[in-house]
């Protein structure tokens, strides 16, 4: 399972946390959609979509990358369908792109890609340097939790646990957003000592089941080859939208 899975789920659940980790102010920012976007005859795919309602023409479309591993051709790739998606779709609104790291150190610089830097429409976001866990709002708490170490996750789960009760008529379901990270952050523990750990007495951790398998027939690890690797991710991300 893929860390960029999990904040896809979230930017499902909520478009707006990329606008505000973006310090992106816009009108209305509950009414964008996020989602994930073909590019025709080119077998590219732009992961993540940020469009806004079609009667806000000032708000721009807003594209987004989670990038967790080193990657020295990143940006010409992410440019490269960025471009693409605008020639052929060419929407009528201004554009922003806004990529995630969770460390600097994870952001591969060189010559080819030093220009596009400069371009004001690029908010690259380095996540450990956010005060996540200061902000009022517990849904960038939970991307702490995905950032956090394992000695570091209870009492940050205790943190959204109070929340969640203390504010019942929210609309929410954090249960299913916290059991979702929680499967990513411990695959060494069995449903039923996370339900323990937490204090999950009704939750359903149905993807637990399906993780844990994976791991111990080892097709959730690192990098795994070839079509068996097709299918565990797919699986995995088939869960977490359902």
């Amino acid at each position: 399972m893929k860390t960029d899975s999990l904040f896809y789920h979230l930017f499902q659940t909520d478009p707006a946390l990329v606008l505000e980790l973006a310090g992106l102010t816009i009108p209305q920012p509950e009414r964008y959609r996020f989602g994930s976007q073909e590019i025709k005859q080119t077998a590219l795919r732009l992961d993540g979509v940020l469009e806004p309602p079609a009667d806000q023409r000032d708000a721009p479309v807003v594209f987004v990358e989670v990038q967790f591993q080193p990657d020295e051709g990143f940006y010409l790739r992410f440019f490269s369908e960025l471009l693409l998606y605008l020639r052929q779709y060419q929407p009528a609104h201004s554009w922003h792109a806004v990529v995630l790291y969770p460390t600097p150190t994870i952001e591969r610089l060189n010559l080819l890609n030093r220009p596009l830097l400069a371009l004001p429409n690029l908010h690259r976001i380095v996540l450990t340097e956010l005060p996540l866990l200061a902000s009022p709002n517990p849904k960038l708490w939970l991307i702490a939790l995905i950032l956090a170490e394992e000695a570091e996750v209870a009492e940050i789960v205790s943190r959204v646990q109070a929340h969640r009760r203390q504010h019942p008529s929210e609309g929410i379901d954090w249960l299913e957003l916290l059991e979702t990270v929680l499967v990513y952050k411990l695959p060494h523990f069995t449903r039923e000592e996370i339900q323990e750990m937490f204090g999950f007495n009704d939750i359903e951790l149905k993807q637990t089941r399906f993780y844990q398998q994976a791991v111990n027939e080892g097709r959730v690890e690192g990098r795994v080859e070839g079509r068996v690797e097709g299918r565990v991710e797919g699986e995995a991300i088939l869960l977490l939208r359902q």
